[in-house]
């Protein structure tokens, strides 16, 4: 019985790649439910519960200098590998919300794990329905002069990562792919994310996403939290078109 069961164990680890056992491990521990936030008060609970030392009374700018506080001091650990990419992404989204925008940041990270460029949503700050974090991050880096070492033409150079703090909605999804970078992102989008939803795509655009590499990132539970209330923080003073 005892060899048996080693052999399984054994099977699952050459049929479950690392990676993807690391993921399924590291969204785990928080309870899936946690990334639906329906109202403020449902978001203040959670934010709250942050060890960001957030306040039930505290005015809208000081909980979101308190998370920023909490992010710059922020030390990724070697058990989560892609915490690094996390934080950069949430302080983008954060930068954002403090702009009085939408919390979803994004990065670009090259073939050696090198943060190469970033940017965040800007669609009410620039009144701009195509400003999401993803297509501002892309086309401001395409724009610039170090593109030149990283895309042919528009495709860009095998090893590219587009890490966002949010599962990338269908827009962002398929510009991702039409570029020609693999995609990471910090925490599922239940209202909008794509990823999750690749098989709903048209034959073409699905054998394209295919072709890339698509995971949720190896991220720590509170990276995870503060990606989710960040995407949710319109929330705070309902932001946004009425």
């Amino acid at each position: 019985m005892k060899r048996a069961l080693i052999f399984v164990c054994f099977v699952v680890l050459l049929v479950c790649p690392v990676d993807a056992q690391q993921n399924i491990t590291a969204l785990n521990k928080v309870d899936p439910g946690y990334f639906v936030t329906h109202n403020r008060e449902e978001l203040i609970r959670k934010l709250i519960d942050l060890p960001c030392g957030i306040q039930a009374d505290d005015p809208v700018k000081l909980i979101l200098e308190k998370v920023q506080n909490y992010l710059v001091a922020f030390q990724p650990s070697e058990e989560y590998s892609d915490d690094a990419y996390a934080k950069a992404a949430n302080l983008q989204a954060l930068k954002s919300v403090m702009q009085g925008g939408y919390g979803i940041g994004s990065v670009l990270i090259d073939q050696k794990g090198k943060i190469i460029a970033a940017a965040h949503n800007s669609q009410i700050q620039k009144h701009r329905s195509d400003l999401h974090a993803e297509m501002t991050l892309l086309t401001n880096f395409e724009e610039s002069c170090l593109a030149k070492q990283y895309v042919n033409i528009y495709v860009y150079k095998p090893g590219l990562i587009v890490f966002s703090s949010a599962e990338p909605c269908p827009m962002c999804y398929i510009r991702i792919n039409t570029a020609g970078a693999d995609t990471k992102y910090c925490t599922p989008g239940p209202d909008d994310g794509m990823v999750s939803r690749t098989d709903f795509l048209p034959p073409a655009w699905k054998e394209m996403a295919m072709k890339r590499k698509v995971s949720i990132g190896v991220c720590s539970p509170v990276m995870q939290k503060i990606s989710h209330l960040l995407f949710y923080s319109f929330l705070l003073d309902d932001r946004g078109p009425k």
